[in-house]
């Protein structure tokens, strides 16, 4: 039966080497059903039991994990089929990027799959390679500036979480997850501490999470609009399921303190980040940035704040790839990422104005999309292990980002224009609107998403 749980790889790994064919519109047909496969896939493992073996370990953490990718995989996927014509410079031929869109799914699938953690620093390093060219698509100076700092960033912290591997294995002699997981540490030793940690700073370096997270903001103000929106919808959240399983295996005091400090740091600069932004895209990018610091404040937590951090990704990852097509649509018309050059939004294309307004309100932890009822979540946690100050201050710096983001966004959106109508054809629309749904509906299956992460399956 083991062969199910290995199908996402294999659709996307046979979708990348089909779409080499230079077919007219083969690669677009072949990666939106190898896609869909995945869907289809990752929806029945939920209601089979956790496997494991030698080389994959899919317990409820990792089915979510690979439904989380999937249905981003095939939005971005279904949503490139229109975007990528707005491209006027292109790289490489429409069958490159379908390919390394494929091989990146493929690469993420892997990642939340494998049953060592020597294999999850591959996978995780497997994403930097296969996403570096999507970054550079657009085949500009400024582009190709922000793939050459992704690189060489994002490589820095996976050198430092290599390098953790070496420490963990010195420690308990094996990188398999499962093993690590019936050993139940309860008191690391000093070369097992210092070996999560440099894991955590090392996987937060993908994740966003400060002060590594200088990559971050130039990566999404220059890639397409898709590419944003898998970035931030689900390979930060790939790279913060590796940093959950190092908390799972290693739940000692002060490895938990050092993660909770990150995550809050990250809440904090952002926050102040946003306030001062001009450039709608890099201002979701710091929005990615200040939701992946709260999901790791409850990873950190655990229990009740554990569950909320789960909630509060598949909420932000369906809310905020939304948010990036739509600027995606905005970037198309209106040819420019300054704030103060977009407006009227409403009244030019006003499909796209009132969903990315539903999609910020979401990202930012508005009631009652699920993002608030993770967000809710974590605080309370944080309530029963700190004292008030530390969660009032969180709570101020998550109402600061909310107000700028919706404050700049609402702006864009129903300020004065007297130009034309020019809102984007019907993928361009829908997609949004039905991924921006789904942000909303998550609230009805935390049941379920409770029932997933504590047995493992949906009965």
């Amino acid at each position: 039966m083991g062969y199910i749980y290995s199908l996402p790889m294999i659709f996307t790994a046979i979708g990348a080497v089909l779409c080499l064919s230079r077919s007219m519109y083969f690669e677009e047909f072949v990666s939106v059903i190898s896609a869909l496969a995945t869907v289809v896939v990752t929806g029945t493992v939920v209601f089979l039991p956790d496997f494991s073996n030698g080389f994959l370990y899919i317990d409820g953490l990792s089915k979510i994990m690979l439904i989380m990718i999937s249905a981003i995989y095939t939005s971005t996927v279904i949503f490139s089929t229109t975007y990528m014509k707005y491209i006027e410079n292109p790289l490489f031929e429409k069958n490159f990027y379908y390919f390394l869109m494929n091989l990146f799914a493929f690469t993420m699938f892997f990642t939340v799959s494998v049953n060592n953690f020597g294999l999850m620093w591959v996978g995780v390093e497997a994403t930097t390679v296969t996403s570096a060219l999507l970054v550079a698509t657009e085949n500009n100076e400024s582009s190709m500036e922000a793939t050459w700092r992704y690189i060489i960033i994002v490589s820095s912290g996976l050198i430092i979480s290599l390098l953790s591997n070496v420490f963990i294995y010195s420690a308990t002699h094996t990188l398999s997850l499962s093993m690590l997981m019936s050993m139940k540490v309860t008191n690391a030793g000093k070369i097992l501490t210092l070996g999560s940690m440099m894991a955590i700073v090392g996987y937060g370096t993908k994740a966003g999470i400060f002060p590594m997270h200088t990559w971050l903001p130039d990566v999404h103000g220059k890639a397409p609009a898709p590419v944003s929106a898998i970035f931030s919808g689900v390979l930060l959240p790939v790279a913060l399921y590796v940093m959950a399983r190092i908390l799972q295996i290693v739940p000692v005091e002060s490895v938990r303190i050092f993660s909770f400090a990150l995550g809050f740091l990250t809440v904090l600069i952002a926050a102040v980040l946003m306030v001062a932004q001009g450039h709608y895209k890099r201002l979701f990018a710091y929005s990615t940035m200040e939701n992946m610091g709260m999901a790791l404040i409850g990873l950190s937590l655990g229990k009740y704040a554990f569950i909320g951090a789960i909630i509060l990704l598949i909420s932000h990852a369906f809310a905020k790839s939304s948010a990036f097509f739509l600027t995606g649509n905005v970037l198309a018309k209106y040819k420019s990422h300054k704030m103060t050059d977009v407006k009227g939004i409403s009244k030019r294309m006003p499909f796209t104005a009132y969903t990315l307004m539903f999609s910020s309100m979401a990202v930012t932890g508005t009631p009652p999309f699920g993002t608030f009822i993770g967000e809710f979540m974590i605080i309370y946690g944080m309530l029963l292990n700190f004292p008030l100050f530390y969660t009032l201050t969180l709570v101020g710096f998550l109402a600061l980002a909310f107000i700028a983001v919706n404050f700049k966004i609402g702006k864009m959106i129903f300020s004065e224009s007297d130009g034309e109508m020019m809102e984007r054809k019907r993928v361009g629309r829908i997609v949004p609107m039905v991924n921006t749904s789904l942000a909303f509906l998550v609230v009805f299956l935390i049941p379920q998403i409770q029932e997933i992460l504590s047995k493992g399956m949906i009965r």
